[in-house]
């Protein structure tokens, strides 16, 4: 029963303390492997009859590495839960503790002055310690995300607040959206009321239930008064309880925003910003986006030309096929693609009230095999994606950009919502997040507009080159081509 024993948190983080603890001993056995590998074992200068005094240093430097690693996480957040956590914020962390640790480390040693160790070897321990901790980590938490993604969810949850459709909402993204390793999420309303003795139920409030059951437990919007659940003594109690508390102070939805947690006289604060590259970093983008399209239109024209005489020599009308989307800042601009479908696809398609319902229906495209209008040629050209090459053009004089959103028409600006400006934030591009994960196999329209507005939450030079490298075995597997 849940605050009975030992607490599991407890005793994972002791068993990762433990894991820890090894990670360092297998790095100083590495650093040795290292140093008789590059040095030929030279690199301990030790004078004769000096040889156990020597090596009591070197036994210090690994017992004294340890002691410095336990005594500073015992300071740090290393060993909390992370189970709410972005792996992006944890791998920060860890990171701004591995090397506060290989500084401490470090300063401890030289003060000693220990005079028969190796600095270089110093180098080798502490480096290859870090290697073996971070990926000992970042295994870890891997391993459990995937196993709270399985059969194997052994915590329960509740979400407590006063509107319960808000509470709704949450739950069904622990339990979809970001699937946490729960088996149970319930919701049960808070009200203020009184209980059965005609006295003030606690904390102001009254529940539906007992809490025993659950391991934790999602406070949302009830923080509005010292009597409340997610005041101090509210709280106090339900982490006397053995409860893992979290406090949402209102249902709003940042996913679509960086952000930032910090706190203003101990009271959190979560700043939001809108991702976006600096003026340095644009003007890089634009710069690798001249000079590549530049390269793969001089590379590619012959088979640019061999494309465009075949849609010609098998179809009525011209290679081209010329339609207006939205650009940055929503300015429409004219996209250039190789014609894939009939002359008279537009006519085909207003003909037919039965074909343009199933097109409104499957998020304004026909499903695969079922669209009359491509061509033969066509099918192969959007299979192997060939059929986006003249859109080399867009980017050259500055519409698109090799990487980016996806480029819609008009009458699709209505699916964003609230986020159109957001979206409309970012030139469009000729490959990105929506295409390497599999583009028409994204079959609902409203996951398509998340992957978009996640790309330009994450933007970024690192994110472009990602995408551009993820795009090539993507074309070639011919994932998700329609």
């Amino acid at each position: 029963m849940p605050g009975v024993g030992l607490n599991p948190q407890n005793s994972r983080g002791i068993a990762e303390r433990i894991a820890d603890i090894v990670c360092i001993f297998v790095g100083y056995v590495a650093a040795t492997q290292i140093a008789a590998a590059l040095h030929w074992g030279k690199i301990r200068v030790i004078p004769l009859g000096r040889a156990s005094e020597a090596q009591s240093q070197y036994s210090a430097l690994c017992l004294l590495a340890i002691l410095c690693w336990l005594t500073l996480t015992a300071f740090t957040e290393t060993y909390r839960p992370h189970r709410t956590e972005r792996l992006k914020f944890q791998a920060q962390g860890l990171t701004r503790t591995l090397l506060t640790w290989a500084l401490l480390t470090v300063a401890v040693i030289f003060s000693l002055k220990f005079e028969y160790l190796s600095r270089q070897f110093i180098g080798y321990f502490i480096s290859a310690s870090i290697v073996f901790i971070y990926f000992r980590h970042l295994g870890t938490q891997l391993f459990l995300r995937n196993l709270r993604r399985s059969a194997h969810k052994w915590r329960t949850a509740v979400v407590i607040g006063d509107n319960e459709a808000a509470c709704e909402h949450f739950a069904g993204l622990l339990t979809a959206a970001h699937p946490m390793g729960y088996q149970q999420v319930m919701v049960k309303p808070a009200k203020r009321g009184v209980n059965g003795n005609g006295n003030h139920a606690e904390g102001g409030y009254e529940f539906a239930g007992s809490l025993a059951e659950f391991d934790d437990v999602y406070l949302i919007g009830v923080n509005d008064g010292v009597d409340s659940p997610a005041g101090a003594e509210g709280v106090l109690a339900l982490l006397k309880q053995g409860k893992s508390v979290h406090i949402i102070p209102s249902l709003l939805d940042t996913r679509l925003f960086r952000q930032s947690l910090g706190d203003v006289a101990g009271i959190p604060v979560l700043s939001v910003s809108k991702g976006e590259l600096n003026p340095v970093q644009a003007a890089v983008k634009r710069f690798v986006d001249l000079v590549l399209s530049v390269l793969l239109v001089i590379v590619l024209s012959p088979l640019i030309g061999l494309v465009a005489l075949a849609i010609k020599l098998t179809s009525p009308g011209p290679a081209l096929f010329r339609q207006k989307r939205l650009g940055l800042e929503g300015e429409p601009f004219t996209l250039y693609k190789f014609r894939t479908m009939r002359a008279d696809a537009e006519k085909i398609l207003k003909e037919s009230p039965a074909l343009q319902a199933k097109y409104l229906q499957n998020n304004f495209k026909l499903p695969r095999g079922e669209d009359p209008r491509v061509t033969r040629l066509g099918r192969f050209l959007r299979a192997t994606s060939l059929d986006e090459l003249p859109q080399l053009f867009n980017v050259l004089v500055g519409e698109m950009s090799l990487v980016g959103p996806r480029p819609i028409v008009p009458h699709e600006a209505q699916q964003y919502g609230d986020a159109t400006t957001l979206f409309m934030s970012a030139k469009p591009g000729m490959t990105g997040h929506w295409q390497v994960s599999g583009r028409s196999e994204v079959a609902e329209y409203r996951k398509r507009v998340e992957l978009d507005l996640e790309y330009i939450r994450d933007q970024s030079l690192g994110k472009d080159l990602e995408i551009l490298l993820r795009t090539v075995p993507a074309v070639l597997r011919r994932r998700g081509a329609n």
